[in-house]
C-alpha cells in the first residue's frame, strides 16, 4: 500500500462517511477511538476537559469547542452530536457559540465538520435533522430561526445566515427588519461555497450548485445554480 493510500485509508471511518457510521459494535467502537487518538493524542482528553456535554451526547475533537450561556437550551432527540472528524486533510478549530435563551435543537446524529462556526443569538433557534452533515469550514449565523432537516448535506464552506446584522433605514430614519427565517427541507444537497440568506426556503430532495447565492423558495427535487440561483433541471434524485 502505498503512503498516499494508507493516509486516505486513515482519514476514512469515524467522520460520517462510512457505511458502518451507526454500526454500534465493541470493535467498531474500539477502531474508532484510535482513530480518533491517531488524528489527535488530545481527543482521548476532550471527553474529561467538557464532561457535561460528553454527558449529553456531544463529542468534541480536534480542539472544537462549544461556548453556551447557562440560560441556553440544548434540546437532543435521540443519536449524538460529533463536533469534528478526522482528515488529514482537514483539520482546523471550530466553535458553537449559543448566546442568551439560544436554543439548539438536535434531532438525531449529526456531523459537524472541523472549523464549522455556529452561532445562535439571543432568543434565536437553531434545528438540525438527523443523519445531517455539515462540511469543514462552514458558517451558520442565526438571528432568528434556522431549521435544517435530516439528511442534508451542506459542503465545504457554505455560509447559511437568516439576518444582516446590519439595518436598513426608512425616510423616518427607523429600522427596517433584518431577519427572516430559514427552512432547508429533509435530503437537500448544498453545494460547496454557497449562500443561503434571509428568507430562503428549499423543499426536500433540492440540489444547490456550488457557489450559488439562495434567498428565495426553491421547490423540491429541484437544481438550482448561479447568483441569483436559477432553476435548471426538475425532478432529480440524489444520494450521499
Amino acid at each position: 500500500m502505498t503512503a498516499f493510500r494508507r493516509t486516505l485509508h486513515r482519514t476514512r471511518g469515524w467522520g460520517g462517511m462510512d457505511r458502518d457510521q451507526h454500526d454500534s459494535s465493541l470493535a467498531t467502537w474500539l477502531a474508532r477511538v484510535r482513530k480518533a487518538v491517531r488524528h489527535d493524542p488530545r481527543n482521548l482528553l476532550y471527553p474529561l476537559l467538557y464532561p457535561r456535554c460528553f454527558l449529553q451526547g456531544i463529542l468534541l475533537f480536534n480542539g472544537n469547542r462549544l461556548i453556551r450561556h447557562p440560560s441556553a437550551r440544548i434540546v437532543r432527540e435521540g443519536g449524538r452530536l460529533q463536533f469534528g472528524c478526522f482528515w488529514e486533510r482537514w483539520k482546523g478549530r471550530g466553535g458553537i457559540v449559543l448566546h442568551e435563551n439560544a436554543s439548539l435543537i438536535l434531532r438525531g446524529d449529526v456531523l459537524l465538520g472541523d472549523g464549522v462556526l455556529i452561532e445562535v443569538h439571543p432568543g434565536a433557534f437553531l434545528e438540525i435533522g438527523a443523519g445531517t452533515f455539515v462540511h469543514p469550514g462552514s458558517r451558520v449565523l442565526v438571528l432568528e430561526s434556522v431549521r435544517i432537516g435530516a439528511d442534508c448535506a451542506i459542503a465545504w464552506e457554505v455560509q447559511i445566515m437568516d439576518g444582516d446584522r446590519h439595518f436598513f433605514l426608512d425616510r423616518e430614519g427607523t429600522r427596517q427588519r433584518n431577519t427572516a427565517p430559514i427552512v432547508i427541507g429533509d435530503h437537500v444537497w448544498v453545494g460547496a461555497r454557497s449562500l443561503i440568506l434571509k428568507g430562503a426556503r428549499v423543499g426536500a430532495g433540492a440540489v444547490i450548485g456550488a457557489g450559488s447565492v439562495v434567498s428565495g423558495e426553491i421547490a423540491p427535487a429541484t437544481v438550482v445554480a448561479g447568483n441569483p440561483a436559477r432553476r435548471v433541471r426538475e425532478g432529480v434524485r440524489w444520494r450521499k
